[in-house]
Protein backbone atom coordinates (compact mmCIF):
# COMPACT_ATOMS: atom_id res chain seq x y z
CA UNK A 1 0.00 0.00 0.00
CA UNK A 2 3.13 2.61 0.07
CA UNK A 3 1.92 2.96 -3.59
CA UNK A 4 -1.24 4.89 -2.99
CA UNK A 5 0.06 6.35 0.59
CA UNK A 6 3.18 8.09 -1.20
CA UNK A 7 0.92 9.24 -4.21
CA UNK A 8 -1.56 10.89 -1.59
CA UNK A 9 1.07 12.51 0.24
CA UNK A 10 2.56 13.80 -2.53
CA UNK A 11 -0.90 15.09 -4.09
CA UNK A 12 -1.97 16.84 -0.75
CA UNK A 13 1.11 19.01 -0.90
CA UNK A 14 0.24 20.08 -4.57
CA UNK A 15 -3.51 20.20 -4.48
CA UNK A 16 -3.84 21.45 -1.24
CA UNK A 17 -7.06 23.47 -0.79
CA UNK A 18 -8.65 21.81 -4.28
CA UNK A 19 -12.30 20.52 -3.81
CA UNK A 20 -13.63 19.60 -7.32
CA UNK A 21 -15.15 16.25 -7.52
CA UNK A 22 -12.70 14.88 -9.42
CA UNK A 23 -9.34 16.71 -8.39
CA UNK A 24 -6.58 14.07 -8.33
CA UNK A 25 -6.72 14.04 -4.12
CA UNK A 26 -10.52 12.85 -4.23
CA UNK A 27 -9.50 10.59 -7.18
CA UNK A 28 -6.42 9.02 -5.33
CA UNK A 29 -8.68 8.58 -1.70
CA UNK A 30 -11.59 6.91 -3.65
CA UNK A 31 -8.65 4.14 -5.43
CA UNK A 32 -6.98 4.14 -1.85
CA UNK A 33 -10.65 3.34 -0.51
CA UNK A 34 -11.74 0.34 -3.25
CA UNK A 35 -8.07 -1.16 -2.87
CA UNK A 36 -8.58 -2.05 0.96
CA UNK A 37 -12.35 -3.08 0.58
CA UNK A 38 -11.28 -5.03 -2.36
CA UNK A 39 -8.58 -6.65 -0.40
CA UNK A 40 -10.74 -6.86 2.91
CA UNK A 41 -13.46 -8.79 1.18
CA UNK A 42 -10.96 -11.27 -0.07
CA UNK A 43 -12.27 -14.98 1.64
CA UNK A 44 -11.67 -17.28 -1.36
CA UNK A 45 -9.54 -18.20 -4.42
CA UNK A 46 -12.96 -18.00 -6.44
CA UNK A 47 -12.89 -14.26 -5.18
CA UNK A 48 -9.24 -13.42 -5.27
CA UNK A 49 -9.61 -15.07 -9.21
CA UNK A 50 -12.62 -12.40 -9.87
CA UNK A 51 -9.81 -9.46 -8.10
CA UNK A 52 -6.96 -10.39 -10.34
CA UNK A 53 -9.32 -9.91 -13.41
CA UNK A 54 -10.63 -6.95 -12.53
CA UNK A 55 -6.91 -5.74 -11.73
CA UNK A 56 -5.92 -6.70 -14.88
CA UNK A 57 -8.48 -4.72 -16.68
CA UNK A 58 -6.80 -1.73 -14.74
CA UNK A 59 -3.63 0.38 -15.54
CA UNK A 60 -0.42 -1.34 -14.08
CA UNK A 61 0.26 0.55 -10.73
CA UNK A 62 4.13 0.35 -11.08
CA UNK A 63 6.11 -0.10 -7.72
CA UNK A 64 6.50 2.14 -5.00
CA UNK A 65 10.29 2.86 -3.85
CA UNK A 66 10.91 2.72 -0.27
CA UNK A 67 12.33 5.55 1.94
CA UNK A 68 16.03 6.58 0.86
CA UNK A 69 17.20 5.69 4.18
CA UNK A 70 15.95 1.91 4.06
CA UNK A 71 16.71 2.02 -0.18
CA UNK A 72 20.43 2.72 0.67
CA UNK A 73 21.09 -0.12 3.31
CA UNK A 74 24.28 -1.91 3.34
CA UNK A 75 23.74 -5.89 3.35
CA UNK A 76 24.91 -5.59 7.01
CA UNK A 77 22.15 -2.78 8.25
CA UNK A 78 19.55 -4.62 6.77
CA UNK A 79 20.93 -7.79 8.55
CA UNK A 80 20.82 -6.16 11.83
CA UNK A 81 16.98 -5.31 11.61
CA UNK A 82 15.41 -8.89 13.46
CA UNK A 83 11.69 -9.53 13.71
CA UNK A 84 10.49 -10.66 17.61
CA UNK A 85 9.72 -14.20 17.81
CA UNK A 86 7.60 -13.67 19.95
CA UNK A 87 5.72 -10.83 18.23
CA UNK A 88 4.66 -13.41 15.37
CA UNK A 89 0.83 -13.61 14.40
CA UNK A 90 -0.72 -17.09 16.35
CA UNK A 91 2.51 -17.30 18.28
CA UNK A 92 0.43 -17.57 21.47
CA UNK A 93 -2.66 -19.31 20.34
CA UNK A 94 -1.84 -22.87 20.41
CA UNK A 95 -1.57 -23.35 16.94
CA UNK A 96 0.45 -25.64 14.38
CA UNK A 97 1.64 -22.72 12.86
CA UNK A 98 2.30 -19.11 12.72
CA UNK A 99 3.55 -15.65 11.03
CA UNK A 100 6.27 -13.22 11.16
CA UNK A 101 7.01 -10.99 8.59
CA UNK A 102 10.05 -8.83 6.38
CA UNK A 103 11.81 -5.66 7.38
CA UNK A 104 12.14 -3.70 3.69
CA UNK A 105 15.29 -2.36 3.24
CA UNK A 106 18.61 -2.99 1.16
CA UNK A 107 17.52 -4.91 -1.95
CA UNK A 108 13.92 -5.72 -0.29
CA UNK A 109 11.86 -2.76 -2.03
CA UNK A 110 8.21 -4.25 -2.77
CA UNK A 111 5.99 -3.93 -0.09
CA UNK A 112 3.19 -6.14 0.53
CA UNK A 113 -0.17 -5.93 2.00
CA UNK A 114 -0.73 -8.87 4.59
CA UNK A 115 -4.37 -10.43 5.18
CA UNK A 116 -5.27 -13.26 8.12
CA UNK A 117 -8.93 -14.90 6.90
CA UNK A 118 -11.04 -16.99 9.77
CA UNK A 119 -14.47 -17.86 9.77
CA UNK A 120 -14.99 -15.66 6.73
CA UNK A 121 -13.73 -12.37 7.99
CA UNK A 122 -10.59 -11.12 6.74
CA UNK A 123 -8.46 -8.65 8.91
CA UNK A 124 -5.08 -7.10 8.09
CA UNK A 125 -1.83 -7.41 9.41
CA UNK A 126 -0.63 -4.30 10.44
CA UNK A 127 2.84 -3.10 10.52
CA UNK A 128 4.66 -2.02 13.96
CA UNK A 129 7.80 -0.85 14.60
CA UNK A 130 7.34 -3.11 18.18
CA UNK A 131 7.33 -6.17 15.83
CA UNK A 132 11.44 -6.00 15.00
CA UNK A 133 14.57 -5.90 16.73
CA UNK A 134 16.39 -2.25 15.14
CA UNK A 135 20.30 -3.32 16.13
CA UNK A 136 21.31 -0.13 13.75
CA UNK A 137 19.89 3.23 14.63
CA UNK A 138 17.45 4.35 12.58
CA UNK A 139 15.05 7.37 12.45
CA UNK A 140 12.00 6.37 13.67
CA UNK A 141 9.74 8.20 11.52
CA UNK A 142 11.22 6.43 8.41
CA UNK A 143 10.67 2.95 9.31
CA UNK A 144 7.07 3.69 10.98
CA UNK A 145 5.30 3.31 8.09
CA UNK A 146 7.84 1.09 6.28
CA UNK A 147 5.33 -1.67 5.19
CA UNK A 148 5.99 -5.26 5.46
CA UNK A 149 8.25 -6.86 2.19
CA UNK A 150 7.04 -10.21 3.02
CA UNK A 151 5.94 -12.90 4.92
CA UNK A 152 7.42 -16.04 6.96
CA UNK A 153 5.49 -19.44 8.06
CA UNK A 154 6.92 -20.96 10.91
CA UNK A 155 5.69 -24.24 12.52
CA UNK A 156 6.32 -27.59 13.84
CA UNK A 157 7.30 -30.30 11.55
CA UNK A 158 5.59 -33.78 12.15
CA UNK A 159 6.97 -34.99 15.25
CA UNK A 160 9.28 -32.22 16.55
CA UNK A 161 8.40 -29.72 19.72
CA UNK A 162 9.95 -27.08 18.60
CA UNK A 163 9.17 -24.23 15.88
CA UNK A 164 11.15 -24.23 12.63
CA UNK A 165 10.34 -21.67 9.19
CA UNK A 166 8.92 -23.34 6.81
CA UNK A 167 8.14 -20.98 3.75
CA UNK A 168 9.21 -18.12 2.99
CA UNK A 169 7.44 -15.70 0.53
CA UNK A 170 10.23 -12.39 0.28
CA UNK A 171 10.96 -10.22 -2.83
CA UNK A 172 8.97 -10.57 -6.73
CA UNK A 173 7.07 -13.39 -6.68
CA UNK A 174 10.00 -16.03 -5.02
CA UNK A 175 9.13 -18.36 -2.40
CA UNK A 176 11.51 -21.09 -0.40
CA UNK A 177 10.45 -24.21 1.30
CA UNK A 178 12.16 -26.63 3.37
CA UNK A 179 11.53 -30.16 5.14
CA UNK A 180 12.63 -30.88 8.42
CA UNK A 181 16.01 -32.91 6.95
CA UNK A 182 16.86 -29.39 4.95
CA UNK A 183 17.80 -25.98 4.79
CA UNK A 184 16.92 -23.35 2.70
CA UNK A 185 18.28 -23.13 -0.58
CA UNK A 186 17.13 -23.27 -4.31
CA UNK A 187 14.38 -20.67 -4.88
CA UNK A 188 10.78 -21.60 -6.80
CA UNK A 189 8.94 -18.27 -8.31
CA UNK A 190 4.90 -17.68 -9.29
CA UNK A 191 5.71 -16.79 -12.93
CA UNK A 192 8.99 -15.58 -15.38
CA UNK A 193 8.25 -13.37 -18.12
CA UNK A 194 10.53 -12.77 -20.86
CA UNK A 195 13.53 -13.99 -19.15
CA UNK A 196 16.34 -15.14 -21.21
CA UNK A 197 16.09 -12.54 -23.73
CA UNK A 198 18.19 -9.54 -25.26
CA UNK A 199 16.43 -7.26 -23.10
CA UNK A 200 15.33 -6.34 -19.68
CA UNK A 201 13.33 -9.26 -17.70
CA UNK A 202 9.70 -8.17 -16.67
CA UNK A 203 9.71 -9.33 -12.68
CA UNK A 204 6.04 -9.93 -11.79
CA UNK A 205 5.63 -9.49 -7.69
CA UNK A 206 3.11 -10.92 -5.29
CA UNK A 207 1.42 -7.91 -3.68
CA UNK A 208 -0.85 -8.88 -1.23
CA UNK A 209 -1.62 -12.08 0.55
CA UNK A 210 -4.25 -13.66 2.33
CA UNK A 211 -3.25 -16.12 5.01
CA UNK A 212 -6.29 -18.94 6.69
CA UNK A 213 -6.21 -19.14 9.97
CA UNK A 214 -5.39 -22.99 10.92
CA UNK A 215 -7.34 -25.24 12.81
CA UNK A 216 -5.22 -26.61 16.10
CA UNK A 217 -5.36 -30.61 14.49
CA UNK A 218 -4.42 -29.07 10.78
CA UNK A 219 -1.56 -30.18 9.15
CA UNK A 220 -1.23 -27.80 6.39
CA UNK A 221 -2.04 -24.10 5.75
CA UNK A 222 -3.73 -22.46 2.94
CA UNK A 223 -2.07 -19.21 1.57
CA UNK A 224 -3.80 -16.85 -0.95
CA UNK A 225 -1.16 -14.03 -3.24
CA UNK A 226 -2.20 -11.40 -5.76
CA UNK A 227 0.66 -10.88 -8.27
CA UNK A 228 0.99 -8.05 -10.81
CA UNK A 229 3.30 -7.41 -13.41
CA UNK A 230 2.77 -5.02 -16.43
CA UNK A 231 1.48 -7.70 -18.34
CA UNK A 232 -0.10 -10.04 -16.10
CA UNK A 233 -2.09 -9.88 -12.59
CA UNK A 234 -2.92 -13.61 -11.08
CA UNK A 235 -4.48 -15.27 -8.47
CA UNK A 236 -2.45 -17.81 -6.31
CA UNK A 237 -3.54 -20.41 -3.86
CA UNK A 238 -0.59 -22.40 -2.02
CA UNK A 239 -1.17 -24.93 0.39
CA UNK A 240 1.66 -25.95 2.14
CA UNK A 241 2.22 -29.25 3.87
CA UNK A 242 5.61 -29.61 5.82
CA UNK A 243 7.58 -32.83 6.22
CA UNK A 244 10.50 -34.15 7.99
CA UNK A 245 11.88 -35.64 4.48
CA UNK A 246 9.82 -33.40 1.91
CA UNK A 247 7.85 -30.77 2.39
CA UNK A 248 4.76 -30.14 -0.58
CA UNK A 249 3.53 -26.77 -1.62
CA UNK A 250 0.75 -27.44 -4.08
CA UNK A 251 0.14 -24.35 -6.33
CA UNK A 252 -3.34 -23.56 -8.25
CA UNK A 253 -3.21 -20.00 -9.84
CA UNK A 254 -5.28 -18.29 -13.00
CA UNK A 255 -3.50 -15.84 -14.91
CA UNK A 256 -4.79 -13.01 -16.90
CA UNK A 257 -2.79 -10.55 -19.56
CA UNK A 258 -3.01 -7.13 -19.87
CA UNK A 259 -0.90 -8.27 -22.77
CA UNK A 260 1.20 -10.87 -24.67
CA UNK A 261 4.88 -11.00 -23.52
CA UNK A 262 6.79 -12.51 -25.86
CA UNK A 263 7.96 -15.49 -23.86
CA UNK A 264 6.04 -16.82 -20.16
CA UNK A 265 8.07 -19.35 -17.86
CA UNK A 266 6.03 -21.59 -15.79
CA UNK A 267 6.48 -22.76 -12.32
CA UNK A 268 10.07 -21.51 -12.70
CA UNK A 269 13.03 -22.61 -9.92
CA UNK A 270 16.13 -20.29 -9.54
CA UNK A 271 19.40 -21.88 -8.15
CA UNK A 272 23.13 -21.02 -7.84
CA UNK A 273 26.17 -22.76 -8.92
CA UNK A 274 29.35 -21.87 -8.97
CA UNK A 275 31.71 -24.35 -9.20
CA UNK A 276 32.06 -28.59 -8.91
CA UNK A 277 32.16 -31.14 -10.64
CA UNK A 278 33.86 -30.33 -14.11
CA UNK A 279 34.80 -26.96 -13.16
CA UNK A 280 37.61 -26.04 -10.21
CA UNK A 281 37.06 -22.95 -8.42
CA UNK A 282 39.51 -20.13 -7.64
CA UNK A 283 42.84 -21.17 -6.73
CA UNK A 284 42.65 -19.53 -2.77
CA UNK A 285 39.30 -21.57 -1.86
CA UNK A 286 39.48 -24.20 -0.96
CA UNK A 287 36.46 -26.01 -0.92
CA UNK A 288 35.44 -28.41 -3.84
CA UNK A 289 32.29 -27.59 -4.78
CA UNK A 290 29.81 -24.83 -4.21
CA UNK A 291 26.50 -24.34 -5.52
CA UNK A 292 23.00 -24.94 -4.10
CA UNK A 293 22.37 -27.59 -6.91
CA UNK A 294 24.12 -29.62 -9.23
CA UNK A 295 22.18 -30.60 -12.14
CA UNK A 296 18.29 -29.96 -14.23
CA UNK A 297 16.51 -33.47 -13.70
CA UNK A 298 13.40 -34.17 -16.53
CA UNK A 299 11.34 -36.55 -16.60
CA UNK A 300 9.00 -36.85 -19.71
CA UNK A 301 6.12 -40.36 -21.08
CA UNK A 302 8.35 -40.02 -24.15
CA UNK A 303 12.13 -40.02 -23.53
CA UNK A 304 11.94 -41.08 -19.35
CA UNK A 305 15.04 -39.50 -17.85
CA UNK A 306 17.07 -37.06 -18.40
CA UNK A 307 20.02 -35.54 -16.69
CA UNK A 308 21.56 -31.84 -17.32
CA UNK A 309 24.84 -31.10 -15.35
CA UNK A 310 25.39 -27.57 -14.56
CA UNK A 311 28.05 -25.63 -16.22
CA UNK A 312 29.17 -22.46 -16.21
CA UNK A 313 30.38 -20.44 -19.35
CA UNK A 314 32.25 -16.77 -18.95
CA UNK A 315 28.99 -15.57 -20.94
CA UNK A 316 25.01 -16.38 -20.42
CA UNK A 317 24.02 -19.51 -21.97
CA UNK A 318 20.33 -20.95 -22.64
CA UNK A 319 19.25 -24.28 -23.30
CA UNK A 320 16.53 -26.32 -24.62
CA UNK A 321 14.71 -29.48 -23.96
CA UNK A 322 11.57 -30.56 -25.85
CA UNK A 323 8.73 -32.66 -24.04
CA UNK A 324 6.30 -33.93 -25.56
CA UNK A 325 4.20 -34.48 -22.36
CA UNK A 326 6.21 -33.06 -19.02
CA UNK A 327 5.84 -35.64 -16.13
CA UNK A 328 8.15 -33.34 -14.16
CA UNK A 329 11.41 -31.53 -13.78
CA UNK A 330 13.38 -29.68 -11.09
CA UNK A 331 16.77 -28.90 -9.80
CA UNK A 332 18.38 -31.47 -7.48
CA UNK A 333 21.48 -31.11 -5.33
CA UNK A 334 22.13 -34.83 -6.06
CA UNK A 335 25.60 -34.60 -4.34
CA UNK A 336 25.32 -34.23 -0.36
CA UNK A 337 28.57 -35.73 1.03
CA UNK A 338 29.72 -32.79 3.37
CA UNK A 339 33.45 -33.28 1.90
CA UNK A 340 31.95 -32.83 -1.44
CA UNK A 341 31.60 -28.95 -0.21
CA UNK A 342 33.70 -28.51 3.19
CA UNK A 343 31.45 -25.98 4.39
CA UNK A 344 30.00 -25.93 8.10
CA UNK A 345 28.61 -22.45 7.11
CA UNK A 346 26.70 -22.53 4.23
CA UNK A 347 25.63 -26.12 5.08
CA UNK A 348 25.26 -26.80 0.86
CA UNK A 349 25.20 -30.71 1.61
CA UNK A 350 21.70 -30.02 3.48
CA UNK A 351 20.36 -27.66 0.40
CA UNK A 352 16.91 -29.05 -0.70
CA UNK A 353 16.46 -30.39 -4.03
CA UNK A 354 13.37 -28.88 -5.59
CA UNK A 355 10.74 -30.62 -8.05
CA UNK A 356 7.47 -29.33 -9.71
CA UNK A 357 5.01 -31.80 -10.80
CA UNK A 358 2.13 -30.68 -13.15
CA UNK A 359 -0.64 -32.11 -12.05
CA UNK A 360 -2.44 -33.57 -15.22
CA UNK A 361 1.12 -33.57 -17.24
CA UNK A 362 1.90 -30.39 -19.43
CA UNK A 363 2.21 -31.24 -22.96
CA UNK A 364 4.33 -29.99 -25.93
CA UNK A 365 7.22 -27.25 -25.16
CA UNK A 366 10.71 -26.94 -23.82
CA UNK A 367 12.11 -26.98 -20.47
CA UNK A 368 14.57 -23.89 -20.32
CA UNK A 369 17.78 -23.69 -18.92
CA UNK A 370 19.58 -20.02 -18.22
CA UNK A 371 22.84 -20.47 -16.81
CA UNK A 372 24.75 -17.05 -15.91
CA UNK A 373 28.52 -16.48 -14.93
CA UNK A 374 27.56 -15.43 -11.54
CA UNK A 375 29.68 -12.81 -9.58
CA UNK A 376 30.00 -14.80 -6.43
CA UNK A 377 27.29 -17.45 -4.43
CA UNK A 378 24.95 -15.19 -2.67
CA UNK A 379 23.35 -14.26 -6.63
CA UNK A 380 21.24 -17.27 -7.68
CA UNK A 381 22.68 -17.61 -11.56
CA UNK A 382 20.85 -20.61 -12.40
CA UNK A 383 17.15 -20.88 -13.81
CA UNK A 384 14.97 -23.46 -15.35
CA UNK A 385 10.86 -23.30 -16.25
CA UNK A 386 8.60 -24.75 -18.67
CA UNK A 387 7.57 -22.54 -21.84
CA UNK A 388 4.40 -24.71 -23.45
CA UNK A 389 4.07 -24.01 -27.17
CA UNK A 390 0.14 -22.95 -26.53
CA UNK A 391 0.55 -19.27 -25.86
CA UNK A 392 -1.79 -17.27 -23.78
CA UNK A 393 -4.61 -15.23 -25.10
CA UNK A 394 -6.63 -12.08 -24.09
CA UNK A 395 -9.77 -13.81 -23.41
CA UNK A 396 -9.16 -16.06 -21.18
CA UNK A 397 -7.00 -16.72 -18.24
CA UNK A 398 -4.03 -19.76 -18.21
CA UNK A 399 -5.17 -22.11 -15.52
CA UNK A 400 -2.44 -24.26 -13.62
CA UNK A 401 -2.31 -26.92 -11.18
CA UNK A 402 1.07 -28.23 -10.45
CA UNK A 403 3.31 -29.20 -6.85
CA UNK A 404 6.22 -27.93 -6.03
CA UNK A 405 8.29 -30.26 -3.71
CA UNK A 406 11.62 -29.78 -1.13
CA UNK A 407 13.39 -32.84 -0.66
CA UNK A 408 16.73 -33.87 0.45
CA UNK A 409 19.12 -35.51 -2.70
CA UNK A 410 17.36 -37.52 -5.72
CA UNK A 411 13.91 -38.60 -6.52
CA UNK A 412 12.81 -41.65 -4.83
CA UNK A 413 10.60 -42.67 -7.76
CA UNK A 414 13.93 -43.27 -10.03
CA UNK A 415 14.56 -46.65 -9.84
CA UNK A 416 14.32 -47.69 -12.96
CA UNK A 417 17.44 -46.50 -14.78
CA UNK A 418 21.53 -45.74 -13.41
CA UNK A 419 22.15 -42.00 -12.45
CA UNK A 420 24.83 -39.85 -12.91
CA UNK A 421 26.74 -39.30 -9.44
CA UNK A 422 29.69 -37.77 -10.73
CA UNK A 423 32.01 -36.78 -13.51
CA UNK A 424 35.20 -35.51 -14.20
CA UNK A 425 36.95 -33.42 -16.87
CA UNK A 426 40.69 -33.11 -17.90
CA UNK A 427 41.43 -30.91 -21.12
CA UNK A 428 45.18 -31.89 -22.92
CA UNK A 429 45.83 -30.37 -26.32
CA UNK A 430 42.99 -30.80 -28.35
CA UNK A 431 40.97 -33.37 -26.23
CA UNK A 432 38.83 -33.18 -23.49
CA UNK A 433 38.41 -36.64 -21.67
CA UNK A 434 35.14 -37.12 -19.37
CA UNK A 435 34.65 -39.82 -16.70
CA UNK A 436 31.06 -40.20 -15.80
CA UNK A 437 29.77 -42.54 -13.07
CA UNK A 438 26.62 -43.59 -12.94
CA UNK A 439 24.80 -45.67 -9.81
CA UNK A 440 21.76 -47.69 -9.97
CA UNK A 441 20.50 -51.34 -9.35
CA UNK A 442 19.96 -51.91 -12.56
CA UNK A 443 23.88 -51.89 -13.50
CA UNK A 444 25.13 -53.01 -9.77
CA UNK A 445 25.01 -56.32 -10.18
CA UNK A 446 25.93 -56.83 -14.43
CA UNK A 447 29.29 -58.01 -15.65
CA UNK A 448 31.87 -56.05 -17.73
CA UNK A 449 31.16 -56.34 -21.36
CA UNK A 450 27.22 -56.28 -20.94
CA UNK A 451 27.25 -51.87 -21.03
CA UNK A 452 28.28 -49.83 -23.78
CA UNK A 453 28.07 -46.18 -24.00
CA UNK A 454 25.57 -44.05 -26.31
CA UNK A 455 27.16 -40.96 -27.21
CA UNK A 456 26.12 -38.13 -29.38
CA UNK A 457 27.96 -34.83 -29.89
CA UNK A 458 26.94 -31.39 -31.13
CA UNK A 459 30.17 -29.04 -31.86
CA UNK A 460 32.44 -32.14 -31.54
CA UNK A 461 33.72 -35.63 -32.05
CA UNK A 462 33.84 -38.45 -29.89
CA UNK A 463 36.97 -40.33 -30.49
CA UNK A 464 36.37 -42.99 -28.02
CA UNK A 465 33.51 -44.25 -25.39
CA UNK A 466 34.06 -47.08 -23.16
CA UNK A 467 32.50 -48.30 -20.04
CA UNK A 468 33.81 -49.87 -16.89
CA UNK A 469 32.44 -51.75 -13.87
CA UNK A 470 33.59 -50.75 -10.28
CA UNK A 471 34.18 -52.87 -7.00
CA UNK A 472 31.01 -50.80 -5.92
CA UNK A 473 29.45 -51.74 -8.48
CA UNK A 474 28.87 -48.70 -10.20
CA UNK A 475 29.97 -47.83 -13.95
CA UNK A 476 32.30 -45.02 -15.36
CA UNK A 477 32.24 -44.04 -19.06
CA UNK A 478 35.26 -43.47 -20.43
CA UNK A 479 34.93 -40.46 -23.12
CA UNK A 480 37.53 -38.88 -25.41
CA UNK A 481 36.39 -35.74 -27.23
CA UNK A 482 37.76 -33.63 -29.52
CA UNK A 483 36.41 -29.95 -29.77
CA UNK A 484 35.71 -29.39 -33.66
CA UNK A 485 34.40 -25.65 -33.35
CA UNK A 486 36.03 -22.78 -30.86
CA UNK A 487 32.55 -23.19 -28.89
CA UNK A 488 31.77 -25.76 -25.90
CA UNK A 489 30.73 -29.02 -27.09
CA UNK A 490 27.53 -30.68 -26.36
CA UNK A 491 27.34 -33.81 -25.00
CA UNK A 492 24.76 -37.02 -24.58
CA UNK A 493 25.54 -39.97 -22.74
CA UNK A 494 23.47 -43.50 -22.01
CA UNK A 495 24.44 -46.09 -21.25
CA UNK A 496 22.77 -49.18 -22.41
CA UNK A 497 22.18 -52.86 -23.12
CA UNK A 498 25.01 -54.77 -25.06
CA UNK A 499 22.77 -57.59 -26.00
CA UNK A 500 19.33 -55.62 -27.43
CA UNK A 501 19.19 -53.76 -30.60
CA UNK A 502 16.77 -51.45 -29.21
CA UNK A 503 19.76 -49.75 -27.51
CA UNK A 504 17.73 -50.62 -23.97
CA UNK A 505 18.22 -47.84 -21.77
CA UNK A 506 20.45 -48.51 -18.20
CA UNK A 507 20.81 -45.40 -17.42
CA UNK A 508 19.17 -41.83 -17.32
CA UNK A 509 20.36 -39.68 -20.39
CA UNK A 510 23.47 -37.33 -19.00
CA UNK A 511 23.89 -34.08 -20.96
CA UNK A 512 26.39 -32.03 -20.66
CA UNK A 513 27.81 -28.19 -22.56
CA UNK A 514 31.09 -29.17 -22.00
CA UNK A 515 33.36 -25.97 -22.49
CA UNK A 516 36.56 -26.65 -24.67
CA UNK A 517 38.60 -24.53 -23.26
CA UNK A 518 38.66 -24.14 -19.00
CA UNK A 519 36.18 -21.20 -18.40
CA UNK A 520 38.20 -18.08 -16.46
CA UNK A 521 36.74 -15.65 -14.14
CA UNK A 522 37.64 -12.77 -12.47
CA UNK A 523 36.71 -13.42 -8.35
CA UNK A 524 35.53 -10.92 -6.36
CA UNK A 525 37.97 -10.19 -2.90
CA UNK A 526 36.11 -12.72 -0.84
CA UNK A 527 37.40 -15.84 -3.15
CA UNK A 528 40.83 -14.35 -3.99
CA UNK A 529 41.80 -13.00 -0.86
CA UNK A 530 43.49 -9.80 -2.75
CA UNK A 531 42.67 -6.13 -3.00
Amino acid sequence: MLRLFTALSLLLALFDGITSADSPRRQVIRSQSQSSGAATSITSFAELKTLAAATAKEKFQPRAEPPAALAQMSYEQYRDISYRPEKAVWWKDGLPFWLETFHRGFVQRDRVSLYTMEKGVTREIPFSLSNFRYRTPIAEKVVRDSGHAGIKIAGRFPGQSDGQEMLTFLGSSYFRGRSADTVYGTSARGLAVDVALPRDEEFPFFKSFWVQRPKTSDEELSILALMDSPSVSGAYQFTLTPGTTETIVDVRCSLYFRSLPEKIGLAPLTSMWMWGDGLMGPPLDNRPAVHDSDGLLIQSADDGWTWRAFARQSYPSVSQFRVGKLKGFGVLQRNRAFYHFDDHNAQYHKRPSVWVRPARGWENGVVELLELPGAHEGIDNIAAYWIPDAKPTLDSPLELDYQVSFFPGDRSDQTNVARATYFDVQRQDEFVALDIRFAGETIAKRKQGTVNVDVATIRGEAISASAERTDTGDWIAHLLVRPTEDAPVELSVTLIDTKTDAKQKLSERFVYLCPDKEPTFKYPQVYTRKE
